[in-house]
């Protein structure tokens, strides 16, 4: 039995699920969690843009493609189009799919956070006041999915160990962007190489400028498959 949790900021968010009985059951079920939370859902984008109006202020919207269904087919109008819609209001994405190719492409097209519908209620009530807070959101689960491998020492044109070919990373960049494949936070990198959190933080931020990355989930994915790939590591 869910027990209703001690109230935090109060916020208003609006659902939007094609699906009644997932709909209502998301909102009741998220209200009971939390009492500071109030859901208003509706069956469509379309419907929560012209909800939106209503209020002064929404914290965030929230759409359900789950049942089985490929994001990634309908992103790039359903999506896009509700990311320039909301503009500052952030969107936040529940699927079925766990895929990191989605929730990537997801990330990039200015999406907030990705919640998997495995996931717990109690998780996608912390996922939602995290993005809320500014923070960006995906699953545990997914991140890990980037970091299979170990890191490889990558050789360059004279044949020595070079581990400054990847985006022009200095060699404690790159211990940070391993740490970044292992889905380490600020804190834990910090205490791993031994600095303070302040410069793991600007590490972190050097290494995304440097990348090209977005946010440190892209970064990730970007050097994961980039050691993955035959012509950047080193034979044994």
């Amino acid at each position: 039995m869910v027990e209703n949790q001690p109230s935090q900021a109060k916020l208003t968010i609006l659902f939007a699920d094609e699906n009644s009985l997932t709909r209502d059951c998301f909102a009741l079920s998220i209200g009971a969690l939390d009492s500071g939370i109030t859901v208003h859902a509706v069956p469509s984008l379309d419907d929560a843009r012209q909800l939106a109006r209503q209020f002064s202020r929404i914290d965030a919207i929230l759409c359900n493609f789950g049942s089985g269904r490929d994001v990634r087919p309908i992103m790039p109008q359903a999506i896009q189009e509700a990311v320039a819609a909301f503009q500052d209001i952030p969107l936040i994405v529940i699927s079925d799919s766990d895929d990191i190719v989605t929730i990537l492409e997801c990330l990039r097209t200015g999406v907030r956070g990705y919640i998997v519908s495995s996931l717990g209620l109690g998780v996608a009530l912390e996922a939602i006041r995290l993005v809320v807070a500014g923070g960006t959101f995906i699953p545990a689960s997914s991140l890990n999915k980037l970091a299979p491998m170990p890191m490889q020492t990558v050789k360059g044109p004279d044949g020595h160990a070079d581990m400054d070919n990847i985006g022009g990373l200095t060699p404690r960049e790159m211990a940070v962007l391993n740490c970044l494949r292992e889905g380490k936070s600020n804190k834990i990198i910090a205490y791993k190489l031994g600095m303070c959190e302040n410069t793991a933080k600007a590490h972190v931020r050097n290494v995304l400028k440097k990348l090209g990355a977005t946010n440190r989930t892209e970064a990730a994915y970007l050097a994961h498959t980039r050691f993955s790939s035959p012509t950047n590591i080193a034979n044994g």
